[in-house]
């Protein structure tokens, strides 16, 4: 695969955190919901954002590219939070 321009990576690293806070807020959820219907479809949601997190974190991985992480450290695509990225 050919390399990434710094566009690409940008628009990649906006995906990372929205799935970031996606994955989170429906974990979140889930803790919440009483009807365990409703707790199954939020890990359910929250396990599909995962997957989306994951796979754009290989899209910079194999990229070979460095990135800027939550409070705006440099650091490579393992540099996301092992509750997000299941490390």
């Amino acid at each position: 695969m050919p390399g990434l321009t710094s566009k690409e990576v940008s628009r990649i690293e906006e995906g990372l955190h929205v799935e970031e806070a996606l994955i989170t807020k429906f974990g979140l959820y889930a803790q919440q919901c009483v009807d365990p219907e409703c707790r199954r479809l939020m890990h359910e949601i929250q396990s599909l954002h995962q997957r989306h997190f994951d796979s754009l974190l290989r899209q910079v991985e194999n990229a070979g590219a460095t990135h800027m992480v939550s409070g705006g450290q440099a650091a490579s695509a393992g540099g996301y939070p092992s509750s997000v990225t299941g490390f």
